[in-house]
């Protein structure tokens, strides 16, 4: 028997393919809006600024990603940084998945453990990134927190179909050999931007605007696209009552859109 059938038997690193997108999305659409939420949110920034912190999140048969926290600034990228940063290592994509749903479940630390005590400001980071991504209705009443909701929000989504489209199965076979390389604007009224970019068959999700988009999609507000984002409204419905307007390339953007309506099937 190999390490890896050995692995499978006790059920360390296994993991169904629904697991290993998930885990993709949350080490590649939701940890990096860290960075985003430092940029919108002042008590964010104000924990980053006396954070110095390397962290390595290995999940054993699944994604491996870093991030680093350095005078105020964030970083994020696949793969290890290695020592010294610390390792939170995972012995299945599914306990990755758990943790970031919210249960308690404690990574295995190895490597630069003298790290240890600055988890906690770290914590307190990606509680205030939960709140925003989740927020109450009385958080929603504050126009600067929707805003700021809205936007967290969106790329996370459009990040999250981009993972979909490069690591689900199906994804794969039915929809990405319909998308050509290009550019697609998602534009909120009175509200933030985002696009996605194609290219060789990766996709990635940036804030703000993109010149020449091929193509481009306007919501009508804040609050349509929080109803949107939550699936409280049908896309295909609000393209037809204007809420959603979607010029350039409309095949294109079907296609993408194609890819986002997966994505509750992998997030809760």
């Amino acid at each position: 028997m190999n390490i890896q059938s050995l692995l499978d038997k006790i059920g360390i690193g296994r993991a169904t393919v629904a697991e290993r997108v998930t885990a993709h999305m949350h080490l590649f659409a939701v940890l990096p809006r860290l960075g985003d939420l430092i940029r919108l949110d002042e008590e964010a920034r104000e924990l980053a600024a006396e954070l110095e912190l390397s962290l390595d999140f290995v999940v054993l048969g699944g994604p491996v990603a870093h991030i680093r926290f350095r005078k105020g600034r964030f970083e994020h990228g696949p793969g290890r940084l290695g020592f010294p940063a610390l390792d939170l290592v995972f012995t299945s994509c599914g306990r990755l998945n758990r943790m970031f749903d919210g249960e308690k479940i404690m990574p295995i630390p190895m490597g630069g453990l003298h790290q240890l005590p600055k988890v906690k400001r770290f914590e307190a980071l990606t509680e205030r990134l939960t709140r925003h991504l989740k927020p109450s209705p009385d958080d929603l009443a504050n126009a600067g927190f929707l805003a700021r909701h809205v936007e967290l929000s969106l790329l996370t989504g459009l990040a999250a179909a981009c993972q979909i489209g490069q690591h689900d199965p199906t994804a794969r076979a039915r929809i990405m050999p319909a998308l050509h390389d290009g550019t697609i604007q998602f534009r909120v009224k009175g509200g933030p931007s985002a696009f996605v970019r194609i290219s060789h068959g990766e996709l990635s999700a940036e804030a703000g605007e993109t010149a020449e988009p091929t193509a481009m999609l306007e919501l009508k507000d804040l609050d349509f696209t929080t109803k949107l984002i939550r699936g409280e409204v049908d896309a295909f419905s609000a393209v037809g009552a204007t809420d959603i307007r979607m010029s350039g390339d409309l095949f294109m953007a079907d296609e993408f859109n194609a890819l986002f309506d997966r994505v509750g099937l992998f997030l809760s």
